[in-house]
């Protein structure tokens, strides 16, 4: 994981990808607060060269609310998603990089084990605070 990654600053010969919309689980490492959110964006930048490749990958995270001093907390994702989310980036390295022809209903939703009630807080999401949200 890089947390330098920025959407549209790309080095030379690399793609991106933004997966939005996850659902994530957090848990505050300070007070234990438990929270999910539909929309946890992950950022993956690719490239091929020279017959190998190489991704690589941002997370964006969320403060807890109930802390006076949170710290930006990592998501946990299920299985079921992850396997959705490595599908879809399967697809965008095919396209990009092979020159695959990939439809935009190819990719798989990553909102798939619950509804998540509530607002999105956009003040607490390092995604909305970077504009990707």
């Amino acid at each position: 994981e890089d947390d330098t990654l920025q959407v549209h600053v790309l080095k030379p010969g690399w793609k991106e990808f933004v997966q939005h919309h996850a659902l994530g689980r957090f848990q505050c490492s300070q007070c234990f607060h438990k929270w999910s959110s539909a929309k946890v964006h992950v950022l993956f930048h690719m490239r091929r060269r020279r017959g190998w490749g190489m991704v690589c990958m941002r997370v964006f995270r969320q403060v807890c609310r109930r802390c006076p001093d949170p710290q930006l907390e990592e998501p946990e994702f299920s299985l079921d998603t992850m396997e959705r989310l490595l599908h879809n980036l399967v697809l965008k390295i095919l396209k990009y990089c092979y020159g695959a022809h990939v439809q935009p209903s190819d990719l798989l939703e990553v909102v798939v084990d619950a509804p998540v009630a509530g607002p999105h807080d956009s003040a607490r999401c390092e995604g909305c605070q970077l504009g990707v949200c």
